[in-house]
């Protein structure tokens, strides 16, 4: 028998991270550490306009390139119930999580995708209400609000003009294309946070005043640490419900104004 559990995604980074709340619970009931297996260059698929942010060497459109993977290495292997996370070349996997996807049903698109790895593997249910990915908290931008919203998963029903009279409290945390493309429309700037790889990002989104995003890998980093959030909800494919303390959601203009205002005055 197995000391490991082994399993393997073509999924994005978000997604990779959601699937870690499951791994998490089977090493809890049977003390067996996670290999988890990812897979480069796998031409992503979404809704039609959606804009796929990493592309591969060709320039396609790619669910997880080289990049995101190392970006993403030193943040999964700081998870003390992952034993290794590798670049997928054909091994033999316990979980295949592309199923979740292309093989059974979990009510996709709709429903929460933290819950799907359940609905395909029983042992990998868990209370999505606990924190799931523990780091330190970065206390350099404990006073700052921060936000990141991408080019996809977006709700046009919502606008951001009203946080320019709070700009010099928020920072931006994702791509310069993404920071940009926002501070176009709200007509004006602020600052991107820069770090080195995606376990730093984990630590200051964990030390930040509150998150505000969209359906996103930030809000899943965001989710699965219970940092204080507001989630901008998708229409279209709302897939990310967020559960547990401090978590908010909105499909409408006032309710995420309202929202902002009743955590800007009560988060310290």
């Amino acid at each position: 028998m197995s000391k490991f559990v082994t399993c393997k995604t073509s999924s994005p980074c978000g997604d990779l991270i959601s699937f870690l709340a499951g791994l998490r619970q089977i090493w809890m009931d049977t003390g067996k550490k996670a290999i988890i297996y990812q897979a480069l260059n796998v031409i992503g698929g979404s809704y039609i306009g959606a804009e796929q942010p990493y592309e591969d060497e060709k320039g396609n459109p790619v669910c997880f390139n080289q990049y995101t993977f190392d970006m993403i290495k030193p943040l999964i292997l700081s998870q003390e119930y992952i034993e290794d996370f590798l670049e997928f070349e054909g091994e033999e996997i316990e979980f295949d999580f592309d199923l979740l996807r292309q093989g059974r049903f979990t009510n996709q698109p709709l429903g929460s995708l933290n819950r799907y790895p359940g609905y395909v593997f029983p042992q990998m249910i868990t209370d999505l209400s606990k924190i799931w990915i523990n780091v330190p908290k970065n206390n350099l931008y404990k006073d700052k609000i921060i936000i990141n919203f991408t080019q996809r998963n977006r709700n046009s029903f919502i606008h951001y003009f009203f946080l320019k009279k709070y700009k010099d409290d928020i920072i931006f945390a994702g791509l310069p294309k993404e920071r940009d493309d926002f501070c176009k429309k709200v007509k004006f700037d602020i600052p991107l946070l820069e770090v080195k790889n995606f376990y730093e990002l984990a630590t200051v989104l964990n030390g930040c005043r509150f998150f505000l995003g969209n359906q996103s890998f930030c809000m899943q980093l965001c989710e699965a640490m219970k940092v204080p959030r507001i989630l901008e909800c998708f229409p279209m494919m709302p897939t990310h419900i967020v559960i547990g303390e401090n978590a908010y959601d909105g499909y409408h203009q006032q309710a995420i104004e309202y929202l902002f205002l009743k955590n800007i005055n009560t988060i310290k």
